[in-house]
């Protein structure tokens, strides 16, 4: 690889394996030591007001709504839910399914359920969730965003535009800053992050003279077969362009879709580096492959910001004075070797998160 070293984009970048548990990193200290001297509504989760009890019980309402693919989702919601119970908080749940329509439908439910605090997210916009938030705030309920923003409340998000850059960032170093990509995620307009990064690193290859975008490889939503679809979507793009050397990179935003291209390349015995965003136990163990086309994945710690949520909704409830500031986690991300080692760290959260939460429904 060109360009950084690995250590060098670690120092740079501030991203390692040891993020997934941690969840802040090397390059979060410096970005803390500005973002302290420019007091604006960018704020890093290590800056938010630490949460000191005051001895009163609040009940916090959660809706449900992952779904099987949505791993990532599912560990912040069980970091949401032990934060809670451990600080000696009630947790009232809705149980859903991965949509905007369930989401809203679920947290008009919980606003007749008796809370104190109301968790919003992670599809819904604060447009369209503004009224839920009006009728929130006339009942006396506070609001926190759970990777969304939410009207007049504090939320903790992924850092997005984060994100894009150090995929970008690896890819054109990766290929030395010449070659042919497509990127892939959900349908556009499914999740708005997704969109964004898309975006972003169609900006970031328009300014290199040797490279090219191709269009965006339409994928699916969260209520369908992704893999399948990712493998079908993927055979189809090789097979409209059947030069061995036409694409150099398959860039999914979305793990399902990323294992149904790593699947296509290898039916069709095609080359091509893939490059990864959110990690599952099934898309780390294909990665860990030595034969997997899969080289590099970005990963949003939702369980960071699941322990950040759950302390603001307790903060909240017990009458603390939280900024209605978008706080960010810091991105992780990981190359090949790291994938082993990412998926033990990876399942041992994911069962504490199935025992916790299957008590709740989910």
């Amino acid at each position: 690889m060109t360009g950084f070293s690995k250590e060098e984009m670690q120092e740079h970048i501030g991203f390692s394996r040891r993020q997934i548990l941690a969840g802040l990193g090397a390059g979060v200290a410096a970005a803390g030591v500005l973002a302290a001297t420019a007091q604006s509504a960018y704020a890093l989760t290590s800056e938010i007001p630490k949460f000191v009890s005051n001895g009163k019980k609040v009940k916090v309402g959660l809706g449900l709504c992952y779904g099987p693919f949505n791993q990532p989702w599912r560990r912040g919601c069980w970091r949401i839910a032990q934060t809670v119970l451990d600080n000696g908080g009630e947790l009232v749940t809705v149980r859903g399914e991965p949509s905007k329509q369930s989401e809203q439908d679920s947290a008009r439910q919980l606003l007749d359920r008796g809370i104190d605090v109301l968790v919003l997210g992670i599809y819904s916009q604060e447009s369209e969730t503004a009224y839920i938030v009006d009728e929130a705030h006339r009942r006396g309920i506070k609001t926190v965003g759970f990777m969304v923003p939410v009207k007049d409340s504090p939320s903790v998000q992924e850092d997005t535009w984060a994100t894009g850059t150090a995929m970008g960032y690896w890819i054109q170093n990766k290929l030395a800053r010449q070659g042919t990509i497509v990127q892939t995620a959900e349908d556009r307009g499914f999740y708005t992050p997704f969109d964004m990064e898309v975006d972003q690193l169609a900006l970031m290859t328009k300014f290199e003279p040797r490279m090219k975008m191709l269009p965006f490889m339409t994928g699916a939503t969260s209520t369908s077969d992704e893999i399948s679809k990712g493998r079908e979507n993927a055979l189809s793009l090789l097979q409209s362009n059947p030069d061995p050397e036409s694409i150099q990179a398959i860039v999914s935003w979305w793990w399902p879709l990323t294992v149904g291209a790593s699947q296509a390349l290898t039916q069709m015995g095609r080359k091509a580096v893939v490059a990864n965003h959110y990690f599952s136990d099934q898309l780390l163990t294909e990665m860990a492959s030595p034969d997997s086309p899969i080289a590099f994945s970005t990963d949003v710690p939702y369980h960071t910001a699941g322990d950040k949520i759950g302390e603001i909704a307790l903060a909240l409830g017990q009458g603390q004075d939280i900024p209605n500031y978008v706080y960010h986690v810091p991105v992780t991300a990981i190359e090949k070797s790291e994938a082993a080692a990412a998926l033990k760290d990876l399942k041992e959260m994911d069962q504490k998160a199935i025992a916790l939460l299957k008590n709740y429904g989910g």
